[in-house]
């Protein structure tokens, strides 16, 4: 698994506010139902991506979250990078070896060391609109 369990949830929770945020703040609930997210998890998850930057949060009625910058300004990695620290896919093994390198490789290193690079640049580099844009997309194929 590349993303945890926590930032596959923030990824989830974002690209719901990408699409469903413009008209103001989303509850917590809305988006814990729509993405079967526990609540009290997300509310968590939430709490900690104001305190980085990337969610602003409204109290009382007409309350919830909302993008603090533009869904084009914001990427998975830094969503990633917000929730478990920075992304480091030149050190992590694949097959979750503590050492895996170039001397001391595992058996999926080569083609890992491949994929990569495109990984980074293909989905790191993904913004949250981009994301959005391809479920609209996929929702109207339907």
């Amino acid at each position: 698994m590349i993303f945890s369990p926590t930032s596959q949830h923030a990824l989830r929770a974002l690209i719901y506010l990408a699409q469903h945020g413009a008209d103001g703040p989303v509850r917590v609930q809305q988006i814990a139902a729509s993405e079967g997210i526990p609540r009290q998890f997300l509310s968590k998850i939430l709490h900690s991506l104001r305190n980085q930057g990337l969610v602003v949060a409204t109290k009382g009625p007409g309350g919830g979250y909302a993008l603090a910058k533009a869904p084009e300004r914001v990427t998975v990695t830094d969503v990633v990078s917000a929730v478990d620290g920075e992304l480091d896919l030149e050190r992590q093994c694949i097959l979750g070896l503590s050492r895996c390198h170039d001397e001391s490789a595992c058996a999926l290193h080569e083609p890992w060391k491949k994929l990569r690079g495109r990984f980074i640049g293909t989905i790191g580099a993904m913004t949250l609109a981009q994301a959005a844009g391809i479920i609209r997309r996929k929702a109207k194929q339907k």
